[in-house]
């Protein structure tokens, strides 16, 4: 590891009263996928956005082959050679892929007296670089009719078309299938044999054996250590990350004999058919499937998001009709959404205004608001669910994501709802706040509150659920009981309609 490309030394950023990062350091060789991990809030964020250029430090210096850069934006970032691919990609999905990727320094050349936009190069160009990563994908297309793994080449090939050294990817796997998990991977240590050095953050503890050289573990803003993969199985990384051993939580098996929730004969096209489902008081229903399958489609149209073609909802025996969110809340059905950057919370605003939109209702007094008593409850979720924050006033988009999406959780516990749709409740948050949700989700079942959970990893599910409901091409392939199950049954259930 002597061929050192990047190193920070002594990297130090403060927001407010709060220090995000406290002499912080990194190293990455020359051709190295070296990963980044840590809870949430540890500081890995704050590391890759100074190195970017997003953030400016406050103290430290950062050298890349061995002369001392100081990164003022993410251009200058681009220019040296350094570039990111986010978890929240940053293209425009109004125009092409070529144009994405050349977005700010399109190729020109002479027409006339007056340059023009050579579109020809541009395509050809583009298409150069989309054919080293193998993606299937045609300059001209517009990106908003591309797939999430799509998507994500095109940010890959976006960064790969400057004079790349090295690149940053941010939780680059959190929203793709297992097949496209092993296309990245194949794309990744390509990149790496053409002597690319990559800085990979991944909350996926399993899959840094699979890519990794080296592991670097960060807790609350600090460096902790760096570790070679060989010598760093997952619990060696969880106890540097949390700085203690910790238990994982148990499944708790809380529900009662009275059905909450059924849903007969429930269709919307292609999406989903004739989907039936029975949720009992205090249970935990887990609903796993593969990329595709059709499990948040049928979770949206039940809470009335998107619509239905046929179908009955019961609560509690009576039929309801939903056919909008507010239907549904009114019904006591809550929905923390997957993507709770774009449609669970507004980034922009604080905690308190951000818990207080989902009871309005509840807040009126004879003139205005009671913020007061926003303000109480807010505070109150902060202390429950264990939000890390400065207070109820600062704004949601200025938090860790393992917070942000406890502060999604909170708005909905406002609604004091009686069924609580979860989807993909811990993607992208670390394992110490997984673990915190595991037992919050134990906590509401044993008030007698009922979860619909859709999960894409299969431990968790088998870690959480009482029962199991297994998707496959829009349709129901089994419903277990969750005792003795694998990863190898649910999988199984998974690919039946396929095969």
């Amino acid at each position: 590891m002597t061929d050192i490309v990047l190193k920070a030394e002594g990297i130090t950023k403060q927001f407010g009263g709060t220090k995000a990062l406290e002499e912080a350091g990194l190293e990455v060789a020359r051709g190295e996928v070296h990963a980044l991990v840590g809870a949430n809030g540890a500081g890995k964020s704050t590391l890759i956005k100074i190195i970017t250029g997003a953030y400016q430090k406050d103290e430290g210096k950062i050298w890349l082959e061995g002369r001392e850069i100081d990164i003022r934006s993410t251009f200058e970032a681009r220019a040296l050679g350094i570039s990111a691919v986010y978890q929240e990609f940053s293209l425009i999905n109004t125009i092409s892929v070529a144009e994405n990727i050349y977005m700010g320094r399109l190729i020109r050349k002479r027409w006339g007296p007056f340059p023009k936009v050579d579109w020809k190069q541009i395509n050809m160009e583009a298409g150069k670089i989309l054919d080293m990563l193998h993606a299937d994908i045609k300059p001209e297309t517009i990106v908003g009719d591309l797939s999430v793994a799509q998507k994500q080449m095109v940010e890959i090939a976006k960064a790969l078309s400057n004079d790349i050294k090295v690149l940053i990817m941010d939780e680059p796997t959190a929203s793709l299938s297992d097949n496209d998990i092993e296309n990245l991977f194949k794309i990744v240590k390509n990149l790496k044999d053409k002597g690319i050095s990559i800085i990979y953050v991944s909350h996926r503890l399993e899959e840094l054996p699979m890519i990794c050289d080296r592991i670097s573990v960060y807790r609350d803003g600090r460096y902790i250590k760096t570790l070679d993969i060989e010598d760093a199985p997952k619990s060696v990384i969880i106890e540097n990350m949390v700085g203690e051993n910790m238990t994982a939580t148990e499944q708790v098996d809380a529900s009662r004999e009275e059905v909450l929730l059924e849903v007969r004969n429930f269709s919307s096209g292609k999406k989903f058919r004739d989907v039936n489902l029975t949720l009992h008081k205090g249970e935990i229903l887990g609903i796993a499937g593969l990329a595709g399958a059709g499990r948040t489609e049928f979770a949206r149209a039940l809470f009335g998001a998107d619509p239905h073609d046929t179908g009955e909802v019961w609560m509690e025996g009576r039929r309801i009709e939903i056919k909008s969110p507010a239907d549904a809340k009114r019904e006591g059905i809550g929905f923390v959404t997957e993507d709770r950057k774009e449609e669970g919370l507004i980034l922009g605003m604080d905690l308190h205004t951000n818990v207080g939109m989902t009871i309005l209702e509840k807040l009126k007094k004879k003139f205005g608001l009671d913020l007061q008593k926003e303000v109480e409850l807010t505070d109150g979720y902060i202390q429950s669910l264990s939000i890390k924050c400065r207070d109820g006033n600062q704004k949601t988009g200025d938090l860790s994501g393992g917070n942000q999406q406890k502060a999604v959780i909170a708005k909905w516990l406002a609604t004091e709802p009686r069924v609580l749709i979860m989807d993909e409740p811990t993607r992208g948050i670390d394992i110490g706040s997984k673990n915190q949700i595991y037992a919050l989700m134990n906590e509401l079942a044993a008030q007698g509150i009922g979860i619909l959970m859709i999960s894409s990893e299969l431990p968790e599910v088998l870690q959480v659920s009482n029962q199991v409901m297994v998707f496959a091409a829009g349709r129901v392939t089994g419903k277990l009981v969750n005792k003795y199950l694998t990863q190898e049954i649910l999988l199984d259930y998974a690919t039946r309609a396929i095969s």
